[in-house]
């Protein structure tokens, strides 16, 4: 969001009485309305209070997925994702519980006035993060794959740049893990259409993320 009037179109536009603060694929838009049903664009916003790490598994999926938990002193990047908490998403998310989030856990990238505006919408509205429900590294048997980290930092890409790409990597923990790269046939269910150019820049900011 550019504008004020960018602004006033989006929130004029959403009429969901939640706010999911997306911190995974979510921020992904292809992700996000083809798997997830959600076809609003995101805000980008840091979220103040909680740590995302390479934490959650699927068990049935054989894969390890970021999770975010309650820190003092955490913080993550995300975006603000108007959504219904429908059985359809609350199932998607069965590896997490939704906690609250008030405003003042919250910055936005920004101007003043933009802000402002933002912050009266989301009084409206109630706000949660999808915590996670256990702390599991990921593993040999429970990988992390490239198709979900391309996922997630494509969506960064396309809506902050590679600024925000470098956040989402500097606000997760656990890089060091069990990572399978199947780019070529993705084995995590809700992969993005990503932008081929993508793939070099995510690799390089892998290999230097400073």
């Amino acid at each position: 969001m550019e504008s004020i009037a960018q602004l006033e179109r989006w929130m004029t536009a959403i009429s969901e009485p939640h706010i999911v603060l997306g911190y995974g694929s979510l921020m992904n838009g292809d992700s996000r309305s083809r798997h997830s049903g959600i076809p609003h664009d995101g805000v980008e916003v840091e979220v103040f209070g909680f740590e995302r790490g390479w934490i959650t598994r699927s068990e049935p999926e054989l894969q390890t997925y970021v999770g975010a938990y309650q820190k003092k002193d955490g913080w993550l990047n995300a975006q603000l994702v108007p959504t219904h908490l429908d059985p359809a998403l609350q199932k998607r998310e069965q590896d997490y519980r939704f906690t609250p989030v008030t405003i003042d856990q919250l910055n936005f990238e920004l101007a003043d006035d933009l802000t402002e505006r933002l912050i009266d919408w989301l009084k409206l509205r109630d706000i949660w993060i999808c915590e996670s429900l256990k702390v599991e590294p990921s593993s040999a048997d429970y990988p992390v794959h490239q198709s979900y980290i391309d996922t997630c930092l494509a969506g960064c890409l396309e809506l902050g740049g590679e600024a925000a790409a470098r956040r989402f990597i500097a606000s997760t923990t656990g890089w060091q893990h069990h990572r399978v790269n199947d780019r070529e046939a993705p084995r995590y269910p809700r992969a993005a259409v990503v932008n081929p150019a993508y793939f070099a820049v995510i690799d390089q900011l892998l290999d230097n993320p400073s």
